[in-house]
């Protein structure tokens, strides 16, 4: 059967994840959960029959970024989102910066490669938190 790419006809290839996909769907799981639960908890409800040690290295990974808390020293141990998928790309985000010397240049190709939307969002983001150290901008008119 020439043409035939992993040599199983009919079945459809395993789609590959994309990289910090099983973070989130972890964080996602957790996000919902009204209390610290348990790996096994999170294994019952993510998609794609992952194995419970795949959960745990997930969840190992979530701690090492604080996106997740674990309680209990002996068993059961519990587990706790403190960031949802945003976080932890933010969290992402800073980490890549600071691995770099050039901050200034790395933030401006960002900036400059946003959409005009991204862009005022933001800038209203940047507005909403407050002057920065040097106060307020020298075009506001005090009240």
């Amino acid at each position: 059967m020439g043409g035939e790419k992993d040599g199983r006809p009919g079945e459809p290839r395993a789609r590959r994840r994309g990289q910090g996909e099983l973070e989130t769907q972890v964080l996602t799981v957790l996000g919902g959960a009204s209390e610290p639960v348990t790996a096994a908890w999170v294994q019952e409800r993510l998609d794609g029959g992952l194995s419970y040690s795949t959960v745990i290295t997930i969840l190992t990974r979530l701690l090492d970024k604080q996106a997740v808390t674990r309680t209990g020293s002996g068993r059961p141990v519990l587990w706790q989102s403190t960031a949802n998928g945003a976080g932890l790309t933010a969290f992402r985000m800073r980490r890549l910066l600071d691995q770099r010397d050039d901050r200034d240049a790395v933030l401006s190709s960002f900036v400059s490669a946003l959409s005009p939307d991204d862009e005022a969002l933001l800038r209203s983001l940047l507005s909403d938190n407050g002057p920065g150290p040097a106060g307020p901008p020298a075009d506001e008119s005090e009240s």
